[in-house]
């Protein structure tokens, strides 16, 4: 029991020791100023060594081995009481004996070899049991010494004589007990200290983290100069660059900004009708005209052509401004005509109106069309009739109807075709072949360009509510949309 109370107490010292060289090393490495940012230092056992690193490394540094925390031999126990001596066994016969060889002659010394590298230690082994201490012999008298002779050579070993059979064991003696297990030690950061504890016992703390602060680092080399950016507004797109590069790239689409549309404002009162103009002088009354024949209102086919009648024009609807004329000669000044008797005041006439209308803002933003087809996206300025409506990039008109639909805006586009040219052109989810017809734009380079779309849907007969899904695609040449701005206008003609 004593020899256990002194061991543990030789592991305490250990112990002490070795968490005392932490403290030192702490003190050494570490500034005694507490900073906010300070690198803390952690510290572990990973079951062979006590182990520390600051949090940002990688690997972790050795601060003493567990085996150097066994503390010294403690002194002998008390020998433990005899065992009963086992009974002798029987001496075994004597071998015969082999004849002596003669001596060798003694060989020539080898040269010293050099000194090997000192193996290290090997760990201490555990101390075996006292044996019985024997009886004194009775000391002989001391010879006179003899002069030494000379190294003779060895001789070739003589034959081993056969051994005699071994006696029988005695009984084994009452094992003592075991002594107490030494207890692991642990370590661990904890918020505020490093702290120690022997396994399963409470933490105990060792050196407050405050005290202690990793070695300021070393300046880092400065880093490489960053470039300046620069932004602008196009479009009602936010766009940036560094200064130097050509192309602005997009950031954010401004529009997103704008908050609801404010309810309609009350209608205005009517004005008062003016005053009736003073009559004109009497024209000569001129000879009564045959009646003609009842004539065909033109309108808008779904080709986008006049039509007459059930005839196609060929004309179509939206048609190029052409060539502005010479100015002509000024006609002769006409003799004033007689006049002629005052004419009927005429019906007031109805006022105009019209089932529903809807008016707004399409957009596009920048993109490379050779992804795919881009939608247009919606912002609504005026609706009224309830007859057309939009979620996204949908618009929806009712069924029971002919509305007259105009898109209308300019493109901005590049080229990414090896051929240099870009083009650009529009569906609408309900007829796309007749929409990309007379939507095409091919440029060589990079332009701007007016899209106009003008079509007439007839719904009276369809079953269903119709959605047109309208969306810029790129044509026969790969193309770069910067962007695309225009209004949207559909009004119910019925």
């Amino acid at each position: 029991m004593k020899t256990g109370k002194k061991r543990l107490t030789g592991t305490l010292l250990a112990l002490c020791a070795a968490l005392l060289v932490l403290c030192i090393v702490l003190a050494i490495g570490w500034s005694k100023t507490a900073k906010a940012d300070a690198v803390l230092p952690e510290v572990r056992n990973n079951g062979t060594a006590v182990q520390w690193k600051y949090r940002d490394e990688p690997d972790w540094r050795d601060l003493v081995a567990l085996t150097e925390l066994t503390g010294a031999a403690g002194e002998n126990g008390k020998n433990g009481t005899d065992g009963k001596d086992g009974s002798n066994g029987a001496d075994g016969k004597n071998g015969i004996n082999g004849a002596n060889g003669k001596d060798g002659m003694n060989g020539v010394d080898g040269t010293d070899g050099q000194n090997g590298i000192d193996g290290k230690d090997g760990s201490n082994g555990t101390d075996g049991k006292n044996g019985i201490n024997g009886a004194n012999g009775k000391d002989g008298i001391n010879g006179i010494d003899g002069t030494d002779g000379q190294n003779g050579k060895d001789g070739i070993n003589g034959i081993d004589g056969t051994d005699g059979q071994n006696g029988k064991d005695g009984t084994d003696g009452v094992n003592g007990k075991d002594g107490v297990d030494a207890k692991n030690i642990e370590v661990q950061r904890a918020e505020t200290h490093i702290q120690w504890r022997y396994e399963g016992d409470e933490w105990q703390n060792l050196v407050a983290i405050a005290d202690i602060e990793g070695p300021a680092g070393q300046n880092g080399k400065d880093g490489a100069n960053g470039k300046t950016p620069e932004f602008r507004v196009n479009e009602n797109i936010l766009q940036w660059r560094y200064v130097g590069d050509e192309i602005w790239l997009n950031l954010y689409d401004l529009t997103a900004l704008k908050g609801a549309d404010g309810r309609d404002g009350v209608d205005g009162k009517d004005g008062i009708n003016g005053k009736d103009g003073a009559a004109g002088k009497d024209g000569t009354n001129g000879q009564n005209g045959r009646d003609g024949k009842d004539g065909n209102t033109p309108f808008i086919g779904e080709n986008g052509n006049w039509w007459i009648g059930e005839t196609d024009t060929g004309v179509k609807a939206a048609g190029v401004d052409g060539e502005k004329g010479d100015k002509g000669d000024p006609g002769d000044k006409g003799d004033p005509g007689e006049k002629g008797d005052k004419g009927d005041k005429g019906d007031p006439g109805q006022n105009g109106s019209c089932s529903g209308y809807f008016c707004g803002e399409g957009y596009v933003p920048s993109t490379h069309l050779s992804d795919g087809a881009v939608p247009l996206y919606y912002r609504e300025m005026h609706n009224r009739g309830g007859l057309i409506s939009y979620n996204g990039t949908t618009l929806r008109l009712k069924k029971g109807h002919t509305y007259s639909v105009c898109v209308s805006g300019m493109v901005n586009a590049s080229t990414n075709d090896k051929s240099g040219y870009h083009s650009v052109r529009m569906t609408d989810g309900y007829d796309d072949n007749y929409c990309r017809y007379i939507t095409l734009i091919e440029q060589s380079s990079r332009g701007s360009n007016s899209l106009c779309f003008n079509r007439i849907y007839d719904l009276t007969g369809a079953k269903n509510d119709v959605e047109l899904k309208f969306s810029l695609e790129q044509g026969d040449y790969k193309t770069y949309l910067l962007s695309f701005r225009g209004s949207v206008t559909i009004i119910a003609l019925d």
